[in-house]
């Protein structure tokens, strides 16, 4: 795979409607590139969707605002990175405008290149597993709570065109690890390309 066969995304295109743009990240390229490592390389497979001050589960649900969530607030096209259970990052690219703080949480990613730096940062896990959650694909990226509030048209982070999957191959479900206690638990706001290997949790009844 040659990087320069794709386009960076601009900004515009996380300046939309969150759950279009969760949908439409779906076969988008992720490359990331630290200093003096070379570039790896993976297709996007599983996003969620969280719809600001009026979700819930967001962290930015009803107005909240915190050094935590800044990177929420900031305009589309921004990293959001944010530590969970004390042991794992998850990336999330914020959309809308500043005054509607909404995000997509990249669930779970497809090795494309750089598998052996993956693998080495990794261990001694399965290949399959490697990137098969949002925890898991920040440990294989070597991405911290150092790369929050980053733009994503520059290095390190950023995303390419990649392909456009049809909607016949998109799948539905509701989000994970929301808990119980509120609707939100029940929106479909969760999106993964149908049959992909390296989704994070494929539910009972997934359509084949």
């Amino acid at each position: 795979m040659k990087p320069s066969n794709f386009d960076i995304i601009k900004a515009e295109f996380f300046d939309r409607d969150t759950k279009k743009v969760a949908k439409d990240l779906l076969g988008k390229i992720l490359r990331v590139q630290h200093p003096g490592e070379p570039e790896v390389l993976c297709k996007i497979v599983e996003t969620e969707a969280y719809l600001g001050l009026k979700d819930p589960a967001c962290h930015t649900f009803g107005g909240k605002r915190s050094p935590r969530n800044e990177s929420m607030w900031q305009k589309a096209g921004t990293s959001y990175v944010y530590f969970i259970y004390g042991m794992y990052h998850c990336l999330n690219f914020v959309t809308r405008s500043e005054r509607e703080p909404e995000a997509v949480l990249i669930r779970a990613i497809e090795p494309l290149s750089g598998q052996d730096l993956i693998k080495k940062r990794r261990k001694s896990k399965k290949e399959i597993d490697w990137t098969n959650g949002p925890g898991k694909l920040c440990m294989a990226l070597n991405i911290n709570k150092k790369h929050d509030g980053l733009n994503l048209e520059k290095k390190p982070i950023q995303v390419l065109s990649g392909d456009e999957i049809a909607t016949k191959y998109i799948v539905s479900t509701p989000r994970i690890g929301i808990g119980t206690k509120h609707d939100a638990c029940f929106w479909k706001l969760r999106f993964f390309i149908k049959d992909n290997p390296w989704v994070s949790k494929v539910p009972s009844g997934n359509p084949k």
